[in-house]
C-alpha cells in the first residue's frame, strides 16, 4: 500500500473471536467507521479466530467502499486462521480476491 495513503488512512483494528457470535460488534464497528472515512484500513490480527460470515462482512465492506468512493483495503495480507478460511471458500482463488486478502498486486 502507498506509504502516503496509509497515513492518510483511518484504522479498524480486529482481534480475538471474530466469527458468527461476534458479528454483530464486528458488523457494527465496521459500519460506523466506512460511513464516517473515506479510506479505512483494517488491522487483522493474525491469531484472531474467524469464520465464513466475517469474510462475508468484509467482502461486503469492501464492495460499499468501493461504490461509494471510499477506499477499504488490509493493512497485511490475511494470516493464520482468516488465511485458511479464505482458502477453503475460494476466496484467494480470483485476482481481485488476492489483491484484496493477500495484498497482491492486480497486474498479471
Amino acid at each position: 500500500m502507498d506509504e502516503y495513503l496509509y497515513e492518510q488512512s483511518s484504522i479498524i483494528e480486529f482481534s480475538g473471536e471474530l466469527g458468527i457470535r461476534d458479528i454483530d460488534d464486528v458488523h457494527s464497528r465496521l459500519t460506523k467507521a466506512l460511513q464516517a472515512e473515506s479510506v479505512l484500513v483494517a488491522v487483522i490480527d493474525e491469531h484472531a479466530r474467524v469464520d465464513l460470515s466475517f469474510v462475508q462482512l468484509f467482502e461486503s465492506a469492501r464492495r460499499t467502499a468501493s461504490a461509494s468512493g471510499g477506499s477499504f483495503s488490509l493493512a497485511a495480507p490475511a494470516k493464520g486462521d482468516l488465511l485458511d478460511v479464505l482458502q477453503r471458500g475460494g476466496f484467494v482463488r480470483s485476482r481481485d480476491g488476492r489483491a484484496f486478502w493477500l495484498n497482491e498486486s492486480e497486474c498479471p
